[in-house]
Formats: C-alpha cells, sequence, structure tokens
C-alpha cells in the first residue's frame, strides 16, 4: 500500500511540473521556420502551436509551407513579410502577386485591423474595350474582352465601362508600384475590454523571455528541485513503515513477555506446593 502511495504521488508530481513548463514555454516568441526571424508573439499566436490564451481573437496566424499566414474571410490567405511590435504595423504581400485584386476585396471592417497608410477613393471599372493610353489596366485583373482600370471617382464612366466598386486604398494602379506588397500596410487597434489585459499579457511575455533566455538553468533548477521533492517523498514513506514496523514489534515482543511471566508464576506456584507436602510430612 505505501509503495502504491508512492507511486501516486511521484506521478502526481511529474504531471504538476510538465504542466508548468508547457504553461511557461508555450507563449514564448515562435516562427513557423528555422529560417526566418519573424517571431510572433502577443497578440499574436500561431494557431498550430500555441494555446488559446497566448493571444488576441482575430490574431490568430498559421504556417503554410514556412510562411506565416493572416487569412481574412472576405479575401483569404495574405503572407506576412514583418511585424513591428512597437509600430503596431504589419507588411502583408499577395501569395498571388495582384495587390489590387485585395484591394477591391478585402474588407477590415469587421477585424482588429486597418490600413497603415492613408487612404483615398477610386473606382474600378471593368470595360470593353480600352481607355485611352493615359489610363492603364491593372494586368491580374484584366483579360482578353475586359480590361480593368482603376480611376479617380470623378472620372465619368464611359458608355462601354461598368462601375465595379468605390473603395479606399492607398493609390492607384502604377507599373512602378504594383508589386505583390507595396501598400498591404496594416495596423492594428484594441478593444477597450482588450486593453485592459494588454499590459499583464505584455509583462508575461516579456517575463517568459526573459525566462526562456535562462532555460537551461530553470532547468537544472527544475531538475534539482523536483529530485529533492521526490527524496522527501521517499524519506516520508520510509519513516511510515519504520513506524509501522515499531508499532507490529510491539505487539508481538508485549505477548512473549506476558507468556514468559505467566511460566515464571507456574514455576514458583509449583515450588511453593512441593515445598508445602514436605512440610505436611514432617
Amino acid at each position: 500500500m505505501d509503495t502504491l502511495i508512492f507511486i501516486s504521488l511521484f506521478i502526481i508530481v511529474l504531471h504538476v511540473k510538465a504542466q508548468e513548463n508547457k504553461n511557461t514555454n508555450s507563449c514564448l516568441p515562435i516562427n513557423c521556420s528555422n529560417a526566418s526571424d519573424l517571431n510572433i508573439q502577443f497578440p499574436f499566436r500561431l494557431h498550430q502551436f500555441q494555446p488559446q490564451h497566448c493571444g488576441l481573437p482575430g490574431f490568430v496566424l498559421h504556417c503554410k509551407q514556412n510562411r506565416t499566414i493572416l487569412n481574412f474571410p472576405s479575401y483569404g490567405d495574405l503572407v506576412i513579410k514583418f511585424i513591428s511590435y512597437d509600430l503596431k504595423r504589419i507588411q502583408l504581400f499577395d501569395p498571388k502577386n495582384c495587390v489590387h485584386e485585395v484591394f477591391l476585396n478585402l474588407n477590415l471592417s469587421y477585424t482588429p485591423f486597418s490600413y497603415y497608410y492613408i487612404l483615398r477613393e477610386y473606382q474600378y471599372l471593368n470595360c470593353s474595350a480600352e481607355l485611352s493610353d493615359e489610363f492603364l489596366q491593372v494586368p491580374c485583373l484584366s483579360g482578353i474582352g475586359h480590361h480593368v482600370y482603376v480611376v479617380e471617382t470623378s472620372f465619368v464612366v464611359p458608355d462601354f465601362c461598368n462601375h465595379v466598386k468605390t473603395v479606399g486604398i492607398p493609390f492607384s494602379y502604377s507599373p512602378f508600384l504594383s508589386d505583390n506588397t507595396f501598400g498591404l500596410g496594416l495596423t492594428w487597434h484594441l478593444e477597450n475590454s482588450q486593453k485592459d489585459c494588454v499590459e499583464t499579457k505584455v509583462t508575461t511575455s516579456l517575463v517568459q523571455q526573459a525566462a526562456g533566455k535562462f532555460k537551461g538553468l530553470n532547468e537544472i533548477a527544475g531538475d534539482k528541485a523536483l529530485g529533492c521533492i521526490i527524496l522527501l517523498m521517499f524519506i516520508v514513506v520510509m519513516l511510515l513503515n519504520i513506524q509501522k514496523l515499531s508499532q507490529h514489534s510491539k505487539r508481538v515482543v508485549e505477548p512473549k513477555k506476558e507468556n514468559q511471566k505467566e511460566l515464571h508464576a507456574d514455576a514458583i506456584l509449583g515450588n511453593y506446593e512441593a515445598l508445602n507436602k514436605i512440610v505436611i510430612k514432617l
């Protein structure tokens, strides 16, 4: 029974230790690839590797093909290029290489993000014929029989063009500013209820980062502490066993003493009876 108790206590200690290490290390900065210097930390979290308490709703990231992905329901996946936690800036690029398709479809209304740059309203046109040379069509949205343009809202739409959408975007189309990253800079903002826990989360994150730098020392100290606990438990069990053995020995010795007393009394009584017979004969 004592051995069973010792084993049970040992398992409990190991479980508590494992949970402690898990909670301590699960929110440390992490990335999707060893070759990446993009560290993910609060308010963001990596869905595959970090539990829910490591980040805030709306800041959930994913790893795909060693890339860090932020998914927007209105558009799809965008790849994170870098994050500045000091400036609250996140730079994205479109894996489909069509920034103006992102501008056309991306809806940030129900997200914690907004554009980092100043926006200006432009209208998207889908034309069955080309406009004059002063207007440049967006190649990734255009094709045979349809030509897509991004123009000022004051532009008068010709009959062979359909107005698609008017949106606030950082810039109109330009072949010099048409790569898959320019303009996809976002910033984030937190609701009041989320701000209340930011200081605690950030402090915890900083403490965990500092603890991570001394991970080796912490593991050694933790192993020594665990060893001391196990040794203490072993000593307690041994003392309990010794106490039980002592009590058992007392219970065995005491009947023996009583038996010896009875035998001694019988011997004395026998001697007395023999002596009494001799006296009577005399």
